[in-house]
């Protein structure tokens, strides 16, 4: 086999074997293995086993199961539904009020799971039956519970960015710094157009009549203490420099499991079902980094990254349309594969092509977030829509597809102002990371 056309044949074979239904995880890493016994022989799967003993012996990979752990926990133990009624006591009667706290809630969960299928489910089964009781238009609801589910993937703690961060080799720490400012803005846009669409269609948005004393307000107060003291302490170690991720990840989740208990919310059924889905989450999460990192340094090594590298080069005002290029491969990528199999895989191969072409690695680590949290939310196939549908399978396509339309334009102008603006991100970054 020609070394020349190695690295088109392995995302050829790669794509045909996800096409029969093989987990990305499992297709890259089979993917590898052939090349790697094709072009070295059996010697070559020397390059598997690396990438086996990098998994197990990576330190950030270690925060993985514990941040997961620590939103499950949260979730199960019935927080996420006692901050919902916190956040509706205090706000009131103002209109729109559902759709507000909806958005506002997503970014908290974010802070407490970085995992977005859950944040999505878990608001389409709490929320959504309360949005149509109190007779909020069907389409405005779903796009403000779908944009609202997809901010954990760029708030910290970001599994997205855990991936990201550790296949490309760029800090953790800086990636969550970046993605709270970023998670911020998404969520000021979208607030902005929620309050201006509830003014202009007063009639599909009632103000909800209720009334809540000094005392109901209070105690709503008092509930939030709790989660927003371990999200602020878990984060504000990251920033601060005064732990690693992993270490902050080991509090968060130590601290969950002693206000959950405390609170006497644990029970032998919450603890099972929590250590059970880590379990699944994360051996999901570990075996996409081996066979990500398997497949790219086997590319690497039939020469691919150069190839790739030399291709962009090529190109016309290359430092541009590289760019514009790298961004429509993500998402495209992001509407039909799981976000983090085309981290796995593009990150390790775009990361140093950015870097070459003079882009700063931690901008684009971002930047490619960010597009990626738009192509999870973006139809035809953007898989939030499908979790949305499993919870609710009356929902039509077409329902969920016209009412995610306005917060993708959102999204994409976002991206557009990292892309123009880095310095909206960069410096507010430097400033929490104390740099």
């Amino acid at each position: 086999m020609a070394f020349q056309i190695a690295p088109l044949l392995m995302f050829v074979i790669l794509f045909a074997i996800m096409s029969l239904n093989v987990p990305v995880a499992f297709a890259t890493l089979l993917t590898a293995i052939i090349f790697c016994i094709t072009l070295w022989g059996w010697s070559g799967l020397g390059i598997v086993f690396q990438s086996l003993w990098g998994a197990m012996t990576n330190w950030i990979l270690a925060s993985v199961p514990l941040f997961v752990f620590m939103s499950l926990l949260l979730e199960k133990g019935g927080i996420i539904a006692e901050l919902y009624e916190s956040f509706r006591r205090l706000v009131g009667s103002v209109r729109g009020s559902l759709a507000i706290i909806s958005m506002i809630l997503g970014f908290v969960f974010g802070m407490m799971s970085g995992v977005v299928a859950g944040a999505v489910v878990s608001m389409a089964i709490l929320l959504y039956p309360i949005m149509l009781k109190f007779n909020y238009e069907r389409r405005f609801s779903i796009g403000v519970l779908l944009a609202a589910g997809t901010l954990p993937q760029i708030v910290p703690p970001s599994l997205n960015m855990i991936l990201y961060g550790t296949v490309v080799g760029v800090s953790v720490a800086s990636l969550f710094a970046g993605g709270f400012i970023i998670g911020s803005i998404m969520m000021a846009s979208f607030l902005v157009y929620i309050t201006i669409w509830t003014r202009l269609h007063k009639d599909k948005v009632p103000i909800i009549r209720e009334r809540f004393t000094l005392k109901d307000k209070l105690i709503a107060f008092l509930y939030m203490i709790g989660p927003i003291a371990i999200i602020s302490s878990v984060l504000g170690t990251i920033f601060t420099g005064m732990t690693t991720p992993t270490e902050a990840a080991g509090f968060g989740a130590f601290a969950s499991l002693v206000y959950i208990l405390v609170r006497r919310k644990l029970s032998w059924k919450v603890l099972k079902e929590t250590l059970m889905e880590t379990l699944k989450i994360t051996s999901m999460a570990i075996w996409m980094y081996i066979g990500g990192t398997t497949f790219s340094a086997v590319f690497a090594g039939v020469g691919g990254k150069r190839l790739l590298y030399d291709l962009m080069l090529s190109l016309p005002y290359a430092h541009t349309l590289a760019l514009i290029l790298s961004l429509i491969i993500i998402f495209i990528l992001g509407m039909f594969v799981e976000t983090g199999s085309v981290i796995i895989l593009m990150g390790p191969i775009l990361g140093p092509v950015m870097e070459w072409l003079g882009y700063d690695p931690l901008w684009w680590g971002l930047v490619f977030c960010a597009m990626l949290q738009t192509a999870f939310l973006s139809p035809p196939v953007g898989m939030a829509l499908f979790y949305f549908k499993g919870v609710h399978p009356e929902v039509s396509f077409d329902d969920m597809i016209r009412s995610v339309i306005p917060y993708i334009i959102l999204q994409i102008i976002a991206v557009i102002m990292i892309i123009l603006f880095p310095d909206l991100v960069i410096i507010p970054m430097k400033i929490m990371m104390g740099r």
